[in-house]
């Protein structure tokens, strides 16, 4: 099986690569509207009125159009950025009514479990709202919860009690019972006492938002710390970040998958954004992007794309993570902590993504969710479903972070 894959990939090799062109605005922001336009569908309010038996709970209308796991999250929180540029009223009252829908359908679903316990569980298994039902992971309410936060710090004249009951139990579950070593570093001892690189945005994008939503500096220096104690165990010396650590054993993850270092470059320049200027930590997370950033330099495909595993020229080459590098150079120029020729870096990045974004909006190439491998061949392997939601959030913050540079 090995011989066959590494065949496989040495032809692939062996195809001239295209080149990165360079992308006008016009062109961004078409791509950025597509891929946000994509995403809207009907939203519809189920039948929430009160039941007197499970049975009843199940018969009863569900809504329709909302979704509850991390790449709606970062879908939403996409979107919501995109309309800083594009002004698409349409798109920032989906994002809106997305969580005011999903917030009353919970609303609905706790009162449920108020009177039906644990026999319940069964029920909300098969709901939209399942994730967020049982909770049980960063995975299950980080990136929804931050969507949320940042809905809510855009539209305060427009948030509901549900919403602020869903914000209160996500954070519940991410400042009290999350699974957290003696330092606070966030880790997943239910997943064989591992860290993950994931989780800095699963548990950062939130810890950001709500420090921002809260006034309270304190929950973005968790943010911060969590990157930098993930630093120390999982960036190499070449800057890139092995995709995962094992605390049984002491040791890294062996490959440097590309949407796990983007996990990374996005919370990273998202949390020095929400600094204070003076902020102690603020050095050390810039130094950690600088690190990565001058890594990821010299692995750019001519494409304009990063690879599936980051130091492996002859894999194929990953769209959601190059949007995110794009995303993050972007932001980081458009703040001066990168240089402005670097934004030529992220421009090219985008040139390859938008190859890649179908005329209906629909993204390819992105690969889907992936644990923590040990073997090249799993990452090989991954399977690259048709617009998989990965992709679709990752290209509207990296389009949009794009057009808000300065002249």
């Amino acid at each position: 099986m090995r011989r066959i894959v590494f065949a496989a990939l040495a032809l692939l090799a062996l195809a001239p690569a295209a080149r990165a062109q360079d992308i006008s605005n016009a062109r961004i922001r078409d791509v950025v509207t597509r891929v946000a336009r994509h995403q809207l569908v009907p939203l519809t309010d189920g039948d929430y009125a009160s039941v007197s038996s499970l049975e009843q709970a199940q018969a009863a209308r569900a809504p329709t159009g909302i979704a509850w796991f991390y790449p709606q999250g970062v879908m939403l929180d996409g979107m919501a950025r995109s309309t800083d540029l594009t002004h698409d009223k349409d798109v920032d009252r989906f994002v809106v009514q997305h969580n005011q829908a999903a917030a009353r359908y919970y609303h609905w679903l706790a009162d449920v479990r108020r009177q039906f316990g644990d026999s319940a569980d069964a029920f909300f298994a098969k709901t939209s709202l399942r994730l967020l039902m049982a909770l049980g992971s960063l995975d299950s309410c980080g990136a929804m919860g931050a969507a949320l936060l940042d809905s809510m710090m855009r539209h305060p004249e427009a948030v509901t009690a549900e919403e602020r009951d869903v914000l209160a139990r996500i954070a519940d579950w991410v400042l009290n019972r999350q699974g957290r070593r003696a330092d606070g570093m966030l880790w997943r001892p239910e997943r064989g006492n591992t860290v993950w690189p994931d989780d800095v945005y699963m548990g950062g994008a939130f810890l950001v938002r709500y420090g921002l939503y809260t006034h309270d500096n304190r929950y973005i220096d968790d943010a911060a710390r969590n990157i930098i104690a993930q630093a120390a165990l999982e960036q190499d010396s070449d800057g890139l970040w092995f995709h995962g650590y094992f605390m049984d054993t002491i040791s890294h993850a062996p490959f440097k998958w590309a949407r796990g270092n983007g996990w990374v470059t996005v919370t990273l320049v998202d949390t020095m954004s929400a600094m204070p200027e003076n902020d102690p930590l603020r050095p050390q997370l810039l130094a950690i992007f600088k690190k990565q950033i001058d890594g990821l330099r010299p692995l750019q495909a001519p494409s304009g794309l990063w690879r599936q595993v980051l130091d492996k020229p002859d894999l194929w080459e990953e769209t959601s993570s190059s949007a995110m590098f794009a995303y993050g150079i972007a932001r980081a120029v458009n703040r001066g902590w990168l240089p402005r020729s670097d934004m030529a870096m992220a421009r090219r990045a985008f040139a390859g993504v938008a190859a890649n974004v179908t005329a209906d909006g629909r993204v390819e190439n992105t690969c889907g969710g992936t644990a923590i491998g040990t073997t090249l061949e799993f990452y090989v392997n991954r399977p690259r479903p048709d617009d998989d939601p990965h992709g679709r959030g990752p290209v509207l913050l990296a389009g949009s972070e794009i057009l808000a540079a300065k002249p």
